[in-house]
């Protein structure tokens, strides 16, 4: 049995599973995300708490998974493109992070002005 088999019959067991259909909060606390490498030979999820993992960390894996198919395709200008992209993310967290609680705040105040310039301001740190 392969892992994508067994992935699907563990989502499928979930979503049928008495216990799981009754706690719906079971399902709004978690988020899934799927990978799938170019040529779709290689797929894999990621379930994780929603308070455990941040987007700047979900997308650390992501790249690093890409950097890891770049550099075994050979693809090594992509591997240094994406090397630097990590890189910013680690070094700007703090920043980001912040920005991004004044974001949230602009948003919810419609400030919206000012939360395009600071949805900038993080492009810019990536």
């Amino acid at each position: 049995m392969n892992f994508n088999r067994i992935n699907k019959l563990i989502n499928d067991f979930m979503l049928n599973d008495p216990f799981f259909s009754r706690n719906n909060n079971f399902f709004n606390d978690y988020a899934k995300k799927t990978y799938r490498s170019d040529d779709g030979s290689f797929v894999f999820t990621v379930i994780t708490n929603k308070g455990e993992i941040e987007e700047e960390v979900d997308e650390i894996l992501n790249l690093k998974y890409q950097l890891d198919l770049a550099v075994d395709k050979q693809d090594f200008e992509k591997a240094v493109e994406l090397r630097d992209k990590i890189k910013n993310l680690e070094k700007n967290k703090e920043e980001l992070d912040s920005l991004k609680l004044e974001l949230n705040e602009c948003i919810k105040t419609q400030d919206f002005e000012a939360a395009i310039k600071l949805r900038d301001k993080i492009n810019s740190l990536k």
